[in-house]
């Protein structure tokens, strides 16, 4: 059962947002901001091709968490995907890299080689070594049983090739490095494996979703970026040019759109690319509006948490 599902990460909804608020066209950080969202796309496409080969786990016994981030001092940690099962868990890492690689035990290093140049990748396995010891961290500081904790780190490309480095085998724990399409297979080797109910899953259920927070993250800090680089206003959604408010309406003077809606893509742009609070005063400076009372109407009717009073009211996006 999908518990947690995955949704696209906020680092890719915030990168889709700056390329179509970053100005002017010709901007320096363009190229890179795009190549970036390229990555981080054919990475959340990845990880949905591996929820497919999960979603054959229908029986109740399973319980998948994906893009669980869980709080422990001094740093979260994340994980891709987590099966929880009453008698083990298996934290899943997800790798979208395709191409030739090889992985050298004796050196902790995946390398990839493409058009005769070879890069070097951190070793899967050392990653998910780390969040096994912290998910068993995580149960103590619980006072949980904590299960056995196995991991897999799976590669999505269907082409991608694996190697061992000449001179060693698959041994273990190498041989949790597979293909998304043998995901099943591997489960099914656990279900024989581990027969023991240790675990209460509804509760460990309970504690991951209460304990799931993600942290908000500066886009325009990562490409070293101000709010001046942002084009602000509320964009047309047939050519992306700036609106204007007109009783109660949005007109674009370019292809002469009309809408009534526009300046909800325009707010979330603003959670993405600015920060996750906003008051009255902010909202009408992003969306070029005049008028307070009609900022207060506007800010009403979004679903958004709100603290303090009058004037000094600030609204807060959740995002997961």
């Amino acid at each position: 059962m999908n518990v947690k599902k995955r949704i696209p990460p906020h680092k890719l909804l915030q990168t889709e947002a700056l390329l179509q608020r970053l100005q002017p066209l010709d901007h320096p950080k363009r190229p890179l901001i795009e190549q970036d969202f390229k990555k981080r796309k054919a990475g959340y496409a990845g990880e949905r091709s591996v929820d497919y080969h999960l979603s054959f786990l229908t029986d109740k016994k399973y319980m998948i968490f994906n893009d669980l981030s869980l709080p422990m001092e001094p740093h979260d940690f994340q994980i891709d995907s987590l099966l929880v099962t009453p008698y083990y868990l298996l934290p899943i890492e997800i790798k979208n890299i395709s191409g030739i690689l090889t992985i050298d035990p004796e050196f902790n290093q995946l390398s990839k080689e493409f058009n005769g140049i070879e890069t070097g990748y951190q070793d899967p396995i050392t990653q998910v070594n780390r969040q096994k010891l912290l998910l068993q961290k995580w149960f103590l500081n619980n006072k949980l049983p904590c299960p056995p904790i196995e991991f897999l780190v799976v590669f999505s490309h269907p082409s991608t090739i694996l190697k061992m480095a000449p001179g060693h085998k698959r041994i273990p724990p190498y041989d949790k490095i597979i293909h998304a399409q043998n995901i099943v297979r591997e489960i099914s080797k656990l279900n024989t494996q581990y027969t023991r109910e240790v675990i209460n899953i509804k509760k460990v259920k309970r504690l991951l979703l209460n304990q799931h927070k993600p942290k908000y993250s500066s886009i325009l800090t990562t490409y070293q970026l101000t709010e001046t680089d942002i084009i602000k206003g509320v964009q047309c959604e047939k050519c992306l040019h700036i609106m204007n408010r007109k009783t109660g309406i949005w007109q674009c003077s370019n292809c002469h759109h009309l809408s009534k809606t526009a300046h909800h893509k325009a707010i979330q742009d603003y959670f993405l690319l600015i920060k996750p609070t906003i008051t009255n005063r902010e909202l009408r400076n992003f969306l070029n509006l005049s008028s307070p009372r009609s900022a207060t109407l506007i800010l009403q009717s979004l679903n958004l948490k709100t603290e303090g009073s009058t004037k000094g009211t600030v609204y807060t996006k959740n995002f997961t």
